[in-house]
């Protein structure tokens, strides 16, 4: 089986409590919006933060981000592919402008927190949504 490497982020900013930014994108079993994390695969010759600061920059726009550290780790399978996915918390600046990659993403939203762990579909990004709770 295929392996596929995947970072993910949990883009925050502390600018009137905990914002999140969560991405607007396309299922990929059904056309159906869902609201998620930002994630993307790992190239060849690249570390784990390396690929997330790309992504990051590819799919909004940003370059103001810190990234704090990994805090959660899955994996699942899809398509005959394993992905491994690791989580990062990452601090941004909220009021930086953002350029969405259309191709990738319908929209994005910074939100407080308990917003933004409603609305996210999937169980394994809210749990690592979740670690954003006990940053101080």
């Amino acid at each position: 089986m295929k392996v596929r490497d995947e970072v993910q982020g949990v883009i925050f900013d502390e600018k009137g409590g905990k914002l999140v930014m969560l991405v607007e994108k396309k299922d990929r079993r059904s056309p159906t919006l869902h609201w998620r994390l930002l994630k993307g695969g790992v190239n060849e010759g690249e570390t784990e933060e390396e690929a997330l600061k790309r992504e990051i920059f590819e799919e909004t726009g940003l370059r103001n981000i810190k990234i704090i550290g990994q805090v959660h780790r899955y994996e699942f399978v899809f398509n005959d592919v394993r992905h491994t996915v690791s989580s990062f918390l990452v601090k941004a600046d909220s009021t930086e402008p953002v350029r969405l990659q259309e191709s990738e993403l319908a929209g994005y939203a910074w939100m407080q927190f308990e917003n933004a762990d409603r609305l996210l579909y999937w169980r394994n990004e809210k749990e690592a949504l979740r670690k954003l709770s006990q940053f101080p």
